[in-house]
């Protein structure tokens, strides 16, 4: 993961407000991979997730929404891409039809794989699977806290939740990959064995 200078990010959003599309597009090459990441997860269609990721830079770039220079641009920056990620969820009542989809984009390719890879690949798909069961708000703030690594207080300045709130669906979210997790080691697919010579 590239090393982030949030002095730097300030600096290239004013730049970027002001109209400079060179200053845009180092924030985007910076920032645009993990925010898409976190928006899939919201919204569970990649296609959903890339038109939010492009609205919220173009927001920055057109001078919409109220971003003061702090040091803290990748959290406005998410901040800005959640509200518009509600506000989509919201009007298009499209949940259940993004959960499939999302599940049907998450099966891996299995092929001809060591018969390892091909659990480890098993283990991904059920802990996304669990993830995807999830409620949405719960399976959001987990992938900011987890994959992310953003503190409690930065995802509270980003959804608007109370801390306590966020920890709670965290801790829940965390139980449910555990459960998972152990439900799979106490039935352990049988192995394949080669016949008797």
């Amino acid at each position: 993961m590239t090393e982030l200078d949030p002095a730097r990010d300030d600096e290239l959003a004013q730049q970027s407000r002001r109209g400079d599309p060179r200053a845009l597009a180092v924030l985007y090459c910076r920032h645009a991979p993990a925010l898409l990441g976190y928006l899939e997860h919201t919204l569970g269609e990649r296609a959903d997730a890339e038109d939010v990721l492009h609205e919220s830079f173009l927001r920055l770039f057109e001078g919409r929404g109220r971003y003061r220079s702090r040091g803290r641009f990748r959290e406005w920056l998410f901040t800005v891409a959640t509200r518009i990620a509600r506000d989509r969820v919201r009007t298009a009542q499209r949940r259940d039809r993004l959960a499939n989809a999302a599940a049907d984009e998450l099966a891996p390719a299995r092929g001809d794989l060591p018969d390892e890879r091909a659990a480890a690949g098993e283990l991904a798909e059920r802990v996304e699977s669990v993830l995807h069961d999830l409620p949405e708000p719960y399976a959001a703030v987990f992938h900011l806290r987890v994959r992310e690594r953003f503190s409690y207080r930065e995802i509270a300045a980003i959804t608007g939740e109370p801390e306590g709130t966020l920890r709670s669906r965290v801790h829940h979210a965390l139980k449910r990959v555990r459960h998972a997790l152990t439900k799979r080691e106490s039935n352990p697919r049988p192995s394949r064995r080669s016949p008797d010579r």
